[in-house]
C-alpha cells in the first residue's frame, strides 16, 4: 500500500514535472517570440526613419534642383530681355535715320522738281556738298 502510494506519488510527480518542463518550454518560446517581436518592431521604426530622412533627402535635391533650373529659366528671360531692348533701340535709330535719309531725299526730289518746273526756290539754303544731282538741272535763263 505504501508502494502503491509512492508510485503514484512519483508517477504525478514525474507527470509534474514534465507538466512544469513542457510550460517552461512554452514560456521560452514566448520569451523568444517578444524578443523577435521587438527586434522586427525596433527594425520596422529604424527602416521607417531611414525612409522619412531618405524621402527628405530626395524632396530637399528635387527642390534644389527646381530653384536651379527656376534661376536658369530666368537669367535666360533677363538675358534675352535686354537683347531685344538693344534690338528695340538699334531698330528705333535705323528708323530715325531712315526718316532723316527720307526726308532728305524728298527736299532734294522736291528741289529738283521745282527747279525743272522753273518756280524758284522757296528761300532755301544752297544745296548740300553731297548734291549729287543738281547738275542734271537745265541752266536757268535770266530774266531781263
Amino acid at each position: 500500500m505504501v508502494a502503491n502510494e509512492l508510485e503514484d506519488m512519483t508517477r504525478k510527480l514525474n507527470r509534474q514535472d514534465e507538466e512544469l518542463r513542457r510550460r517552461e518550454a512554452r514560456i521560452n518560446e514566448f520569451k523568444d517570440r517578444e524578443q523577435l517581436l521587438q527586434q522586427t518592431l525596433t527594425t520596422a521604426q529604424r527602416l521607417s526613419e531611414e525612409m522619412k530622412s531618405n524621402t527628405r533627402k530626395e524632396a530637399d535635391i528635387v527642390l534644389s534642383e527646381a530653384e536651379l533650373q527656376a534661376e536658369k529659366i530666368i537669367a535666360n528671360a533677363q538675358a534675352r530681355r535686354l537683347q531685344l531692348i538693344q534690338e528695340i533701340d538699334e531698330l528705333k535709330r535705323a528708323r530715325a535715320s531712315f526718316m532723316q535719309q527720307l526726308g532728305s531725299i524728298l527736299e532734294t526730289h522736291k528741289s529738283l522738281l521745282e527747279h525743272v518746273r522753273g518756280e524758284p526756290p522757296q528761300s532755301e539754303p544752297p544745296p548740300a556738298a553731297g548734291d549729287n544731282v543738281s547738275f542734271l538741272a537745265p541752266p536757268v535763263a535770266k530774266k531781263k
